[in-house]
């Protein structure tokens, strides 16, 4: 159910928590299927963990569950403002009363510090916090040079990230996209790579079938067209070899028209989303990014936690930053078709290549480890609140 601010059920408030480490309110849109919200999700549920008082603010109704769980002492708000509303009242509040509503919650949870989650809902966070003395943290989660969010939002971007107690991006790319003054007030934060909980093969070089694998919203940014024009030249040459693409998104249908066009309908399979990354990820051989650009790819991160080979785009930004060139996987050329199939070919006839990048590739969690994250973020607020 979303929340009614004019409740005074003394169960919901943050007062009945026995002597939290602080109080923290994460903001973002929703919950669903994507990187920033499987990010937010870890950092909230560690924070709890660790003794914070999580409070969690959405804008949906509630009325589905969190794609990924939270941990059972986050306060989960749903506050019921997202766009689709079904009736007047319910578009007024959208429209105009959004900044407010947002405000009211936040004030509500009491927190030493808000932390926003992507671009639209950060500006939205730091409108709605105008005049409170409460720092706010904002995140941003893609390569904003490549991710448009329209002229004004933009313009209004440049003002309010202004009045941010701190902007936190994942990349040293991504930092240079903002003004100086943005800059001075900014923190490269990377996103963590778990050590997988699912011990499963970490190749299938002898199983009569192999198979690639991407994974990933089924949209223009990701460059599944690529991958599949890349695949496409591979396919008669290796018969035993599958390409998965997995997640859902507005272009499925256009993918896999483009996958019939190219003749690969019996070799390419797009089986839907997984909640179990790690599991899903680990029962491939070859781990392909084709993104055109990143804010920081965590599933590639993921698959070189689970040890497999992996060859990348060198897309802004992310994986120039995780990958060392022929030691712990392989880059090409930003959107070189050609050469991301001569890689992948490279990896598919050797069996002992894969096996050696693999194994450099695990390594990754060792720089990437969600304490270190959690660290680097905890140091941040206390900065933060040291500063009030």
């Amino acid at each position: 159910m979303a929340l009614d601010l004019n409740q005074e059920d003394p169960m919901l408030l943050p007062e009945n928590l026995q002597k939290p480490r602080g109080r923290l309110t994460f903001v973002i849109h929703q919950i669903t299927a994507g990187g920033a919200e499987r990010i937010l999700t870890l950092l909230a549920n560690k924070f709890c963990e660790k003794g914070w008082s999580v409070t969690l603010l959405t804008l949906d109704s509630g009325s589905e569950p969190a794609f990924f769980e939270l941990h059972s002492d986050i306060q989960h708000w749903p506050l019921s403002l997202m766009r689709e509303q079904g009736n007047w009242w319910k578009a007024v509040k959208v429209h105009f009363l959004r900044p407010f509503l947002l405000r009211c919650a936040i004030r509500r949870s009491k927190p030493d510090v808000v932390i926003a989650f992507i671009d639209l809902m950060n500006i939205l966070t730091l409108v709605a916090t105008i005049g409170l003395k409460i720092p706010v943290i904002i995140s941003e989660r893609v390569h904003p040079a490549f991710h448009s969010i329209g002229k004004f939002w933009s313009l209004l971007r440049q003002v309010v990230y202004k009045r941010s107690a701190c902007l936190v991006v994942q990349t040293r790319d991504a930092r240079s996209f903002f003004s100086s003054s943005i800059q001075k007030n900014s923190r490269i934060i990377p996103n963590p790579v778990l050590v997988p909980e699912y011990s499963g093969p970490a190749l299938k070089s002898s199983a009569s079938s192999k198979t690639l694998m991407a994974m990933g919203r089924l949209r223009e940014q990701k460059g599944f067209d690529l991958l599949l024009k890349a695949f496409a030249p591979l396919y008669n040459k290796f018969p035993d070899w599958m390409l998965e693409i997995w997640g859902e998104g507005e272009q499925k249908e256009y993918l896999e028209g483009l996958r019939d066009e190219l003749g690969l309908r019996k070799r390419v399979r797009f089986p839907g989303l997984s909640k179990e990354h790690y599991k899903t990820i680990s029962e491939a051989d070859i781990f392909v990014l084709s993104s055109r650009y990143e804010g920081f790819p965590n599933v590639l991160g993921e698959a070189m936690a689970c040890g497999l080979p992996v060859v990348s785009f060198d897309c802004p930004s992310g994986p120039s930053e995780m990958i060392q060139d022929g030691v712990n996987g392989l880059l090409v050329p930003a959107g070189n078709i050609l050469q991301l199939s001569s890689s992948m070919e490279r990896l598919m006839t050797s069996a002992e290549l894969r096996k050696i990048l693999g194994e450099q590739a695990i390594k990754i969690t060792e720089s990437y480890s969600l304490n270190k994250i959690v660290q680097s973020w905890e140091e941040l607020i206390d900065e933060v609140v040291n500063e009030q």
